[in-house]
């Protein structure tokens, strides 16, 4: 386990380290969320973009990317399929990404943030990755002045939503 903790510990670092050395500026949200999603979608993921308002906010497009790669990822793996939106609230941009999964049970949910956390053991041999990605997206959105939640649906499936302040010129 220190040894998992040690390499957990480094590959947050690494996030970090890459993150401070990458100057925030001015981002068309929508436009880099877009390109995502036809990324993933080009490689037979399952990504459904539902909105895309134009939104600017202030990050690093690298760290950005990274975030929010990892989160339509997880939805369209574990969660049957993506469905993406970018909207404008309240001077908050808001980007939702909703999947038609099973969720997470509330016992696992203060958990999801953990580094090596997986939701069903059974994935730590199947399913690919190392059960980082929420814990980098979280760390990469809590440094540029975001936030990152996860809930569970009323009908079923998961909701991550980020908000950022908006930017406006």
């Amino acid at each position: 386990m220190e040894e998992l903790d040690h390499i957990a510990d480094s590959a947050i670092q690494l996030v970090r380290e890459e993150t401070e050395r990458e100057r925030s500026q001015l981002l068309r949200v929508d436009e880099i969320i877009s390109q995502i999603c036809q990324d993933l979608a080009s490689m037979k993921a399952s990504v459904t973009i539902l909105k895309m308002e134009a939104v600017t906010i202030s990050s690093a497009p690298v760290a950005l990317t990274r975030a929010v790669r990892n989160l339509v990822i997880n939805a369209a793996t574990h969660g049957g399929g993506a469905f993406v939106t970018v909207g404008l609230q309240n001077s908050t941009a808001v980007i939702t990404i909703d999947d038609d999964g099973p969720g997470i049970s509330e016992q696992c949910m203060s958990r999801v943030f953990e580094p090596f956390f997986r939701v069903d053991p059974a994935r730590r041999k199947s399913g690919p990755g190392a059960g980082l990605g929420l814990a980098i997206a979280k760390e990469i959105v809590d440094r540029h002045g975001g936030k990152l939640t996860l809930q569970n649906r009323s009908s079923k499936g998961l909701r991550q939503k980020v908000i950022f302040p908006a930017c406006f010129a």
